[in-house]
């Protein structure tokens, strides 16, 4: 059974066991272990552990929003990118292509002023806590780009996502006070052949592990 890593979960697959034995053997992370598990058990029971929150809600209803901004601020007239792309490996839909300039741009919604990254700083640790920096190697082998740029927006919340205890006062109005240009920060990142290379050689370790996983459910 083929197995395709979805870009906005390389990060999981990526790095090197620290135990010898593992990494003799399977060459996999426990984390990466645990990342093919539950698409094991989602392939052979349709069953996902994570049904969302209201911070990927956000996101969600506000990625029109974000991507007509994206393109505001560049000049440009984008529309949400509704092209999934596959190879033998991974496969994935980013949010925006600029085919002309090979740039992908992906749109990352914070949730409030707190979690929003206004200083390079704090946007450069996220990509990296978060492996966007993987997500963005994925999609520019899919969609052949040399760049990507990672835009993080504060939007005002919808009001539909507030809940008991969250304020209107810091979710909506001390957001809009703030001018739109100062509530972006973008991070670029640019093709690495090397790393799509790793990307690669992990996918087909995972393949291998995946395989052993599903014989084992068929078999019991």
């Amino acid at each position: 059974m083929s197995l395709l890593i979805r870009c906005s979960s390389i990060f999981k697959i990526m790095g090197e066991p620290k135990n010898k034995a593992e990494k003799e053997s399977t060459g996999l992370t426990q984390l990466a272990k645990s990342y093919l598990i539950e698409l094991a058990k989602e392939q052979q029971f349709g069953f996902t552990s994570f049904d969302g929150a209201k911070y990927t809600e956000k996101g969600n209803l506000l990625e029109n929003a974000a991507i007509e901004a994206s393109g505001l601020i560049r000049a440009k007239n984008y529309t949400k990118n509704s092209e999934r792309l596959q190879n033998n490996w991974i496969t994935g839909e980013c949010d925006i292509y600029d085919r002309k300039k090979r740039l992908i741009i992906d749109e990352k919604c914070s949730w409030d002023i707190g979690t929003h990254p206004f200083f390079k700083c704090e946007a450069e640790a996220k990509v990296k806590s978060l492996g966007y920096d993987w997500q963005m190697q994925g999609y520019m082998w899919l969609y052949d780009c040399d760049h990507a740029d990672i835009d993080f927006w504060l939007f005002p919340c919808p009001e539909e996502l507030l809940g008991h205890y969250d304020k209107p006062e810091k979710l909506i109005d001390a957001v809009e006070r703030i001018p739109l240009r100062k509530r972006i920060t973008t991070i670029s990142i640019k093709r690495d052949d090397a790393k799509i290379e790793q990307i690669k050689e992990k996918a087909e370790a995972c393949q291998c592990y995946y395989d052993t996983l599903i014989n084992e459910l068929q078999a019991a």
